[in-house]
């Protein structure tokens, strides 16, 4: 059998099910739909300005199990922040 590439087929991390649905998105009741996003403080312990790093996130849902899974759309843009802050002891 020939090894899956998850760029162009997913499977679910959960159940292994390649029933994925790409692109999900979260609603808040009646509030409609919302745009998650993640982060990170490049410095942390300050009071003010702590230069934070965001990202959209990206969800995608199993249509097997229903286990949601969430990606930063730019985890080097993160990667950068976290490296400035141990680079700084933050």
């Amino acid at each position: 059998m020939p090894e899956r590439d998850p760029a162009i087929n997913p499977v679910c991390v959960r159940c292994g099910s390649d029933a994925m649905i790409p692109d999900a998105f979260l609603v808040a009741k009646d509030l409609g739909t919302i745009t998650v996003q993640v982060g990170v403080h490049r410095r942390p312990r300050a009071l003010m300005l702590k230069q934070s790093e965001t990202t959209n996130a990206e969800l995608s849902v199993c249509g097997e199990c229903g286990f949601v899974e969430l990606r930063a759309s730019d985890p080097d843009a993160l990667w950068e922040a976290h490296l400035d802050r141990l680079a700084n002891g933050s």
